[in-house]
């Protein structure tokens, strides 16, 4: 038999905010509250097995219900005890789990390779300059940028205590299409839309507590940096790839840097800041500064393809604003210096600055090999900053590799007065010798003292010796040399005056000037086959 028609239901209805609100409804009764748009279904009495005496709602389209689900509890609060004890953990609602990190695309940027400043820079103020709660803990939340393309194309202004995090310099990537800065920090006395100027930053409300990672920023301007980290202190900056333009050839403009660091003064700076795993490349220069910069560290970075690798006080004027000493006792460590044209540090205001542990591979040959050298790897022109165990390719080549020994100028790997210990042993191998031999060559461009620590060990005959050869260039005193050979020696006497070394500049490239120190040997152990291990220090 076919239903051809169903009774109309009715069931109790009201305004949930009038009166006393929802009245208890009977065991299965429905009731709607017509103002709230809410539906309710009495629980019935404790004696028909309801647990509780009472409404319970039922959930519909208008319902909210991130602030309904109470339920989470981390690993469901069974295998990890979260509250005080086994049978009371620690439940959260969806919405505050949810809100710890803050996606960008919340903020409507998508990263499919349009424009998206306004999105970011809304996501920016609204996160970090928010008048609710800029300045408290509620603010100092993780922005995180998904893999994508955000195309950039006004300067984005970084907040203190910003935390971005992207996926990785392979995923995330900002491009910064106009001739501007990328990323500038600002102080906490901005507001949105309103960047306050540096003049007004102090210890109290300068940009700090930042935090960026995961991502690469790629820029298009030659005439800007693509980060101008503006009196920072106490931050972060880790996994980051920033690129250009800059080729081989080009022409070098400092302003268009990776890394800018700026100060407004000595004591309210960029300082104390860590940069990590940072990579840049295709720059006119990697980091540059002219200021008051105090006690930064670069460690295992990464500079490229670039114009200069690091360029400290090459601007400076002493006792202008911000540049009271220009940069000091910053760090860079453990770090990789590759095809850069012209120096990997340049130094010519400021002291303490410390490079150690690095590494320079084809530095100061403008896009040659190292017979093309034109330029010093460290330019220390500031007295007073150091290099400890960095290792240069030039070294060996320079030094040793017959083809350039002689005919190629060695060009120093160290400008400018300081004393250094080059990173790296290097072994040669010792034969007879019936008259003097070039054995390595050390520069001759520069007055300085050099000490050559050296052993010598022959497999042939009784024979070991372990010295330390000093040598004084004066290129004052007509290229004068002083030379001291003081060593000690073990084996069989009659071996002990077999090898002989002399020291003498020469002019290798034929220009009339001489301009390589070459150290050379003389063996009679007839057929010696023999190591001779040593280490450059430079003293000057």
């Amino acid at each position: 038999m076919a239903v051809v028609q169903i009774s109309r239901i009715q069931i109790r209805r009201g305004q949930k905010n009038q009166g006393s609100g929802i009245p208890q409804l009977a065991g299965g009764e429905l009731g709607w509250a017509v103002d709230s748009r809410e539906l309710y279904i009495g629980n019935g009495s404790v004696a028909e097995g309801a647990p509780a005496v009472g409404n319970t709602k039922v959930i519909t389209e208008h319902d909210d219900l991130f602030t309904l689900a109470n339920t989470y509890s981390y690993l469901n609060g069974v295998t990890v005890q979260t509250g005080v004890s086994s049978t009371s953990p620690i439940k959260r609602t969806l919405q505050s789990r949810l809100d710890e990190m803050v996606n960008i695309r919340s903020f409507g940027a998508n990263g499919d390779g349009t424009d998206q400043t306004i999105a970011i820079q809304r996501a920016l103020d609204q996160l970090f300059l928010n008048p609710s709660t800029k300045g408290t803990e509620q603010s100092r939340v993780t922005l995180h940028v998904p893999a994508g393309v955000y195309k950039i194309s006004s300067t984005l202004y970084i907040p203190p205590f910003t935390t971005i995090k992207g996926d990785g310099p392979m995923k995330t990537k900002f491009n910064m299409t106009g001739n501007a800065v990328a990323m500038k920090t600002v102080n906490g006395s901005s507001e949105p839309g309103n960047y306050a100027d540096d003049s007004s930053s102090t210890s109290a409300n300068q940009a700090s507590g930042i935090n960026l990672s995961g991502f690469t920023l790629q820029t298009a301007s030659t005439t800007q940096p693509a980060i101008d980290l503006t009196t920072v202190r106490d931050s972060m900056f880790h996994m980051i790839q920033v690129t250009g333009t800059f080729a081989t050839g080009d022409t070098i403009t400092e302003a268009n840097a990776g890394i800018k660091l700026s100060s407004l003064s000595s004591l309210v700076g960029t300082q104390k800041n860590k940069f990590e795993h940072v990579r840049v490349k295709n720059m006119c220069v990697g980091i540059v500064s002219d200021d008051d910069v105090y006690n930064n560290h670069f460690n295992c970075s990464y500079f490229e393809n670039l114009g200069k690798g690091i360029v400290f006080g090459a601007n400076t004027v002493i006792n202008s604003p911000g540049q009271s000493t220009g940069p000091c006792k910053n760090k860079f460590t453990n770090s990789t210096f590759t095809d850069i044209d012209r120096e990997g540090i340049v130094i010519t205001t400021g002291t303490n600055n410390t490079s150690s542990m690095n590494v320079f591979e084809g530095v100061g040959n403008v896009g040659g090999n190292e017979g093309n050298a034109t330029y010093s790897i460290l330019d220390y022109s500031a007295g007073g900053n150091s290099s400890h165990e960095d290792i240069f390719n030039r070294t060996a080549d320079l030094s040793y590799n017959q083809t350039f020994i002689t005919t190629s100028p060695y060009v120093s790997e160290i400008k400018g007065r300081t004393s250094s210990t080059l990173g790296g042993a290097h072994s040669l191998e010792i034969s007879e010798a019936s008259s003097y031999t070039y054995l390595f060559r050390l520069p001759g461009d520069y007055s300085r003292t050099f000490e050559v620590e050296y052993t010598y060990y022959s497999t042939l005959v009784n024979a070991q010796r372990q010295g330390i050869m000093h040598f004084q260039l004066d290129k004052t005193n007509s290229n004068a040399i002083t030379f001291v050979d003081d060593y000690n020696y073990q084996g069989d006497s009659v071996n002990e005056e077999n090898l002989q070394f002399q020291a003498a500049m020469v002019d290798t490239n034929g220009n009339s000037s001489v301009d390589t120190l070459v150290v050379s040997m003389l063996n009679s152990t007839i057929n010696d086959q023999g190591t001779f291990n040593f280490k450059i220090k430079y003293i000057s």
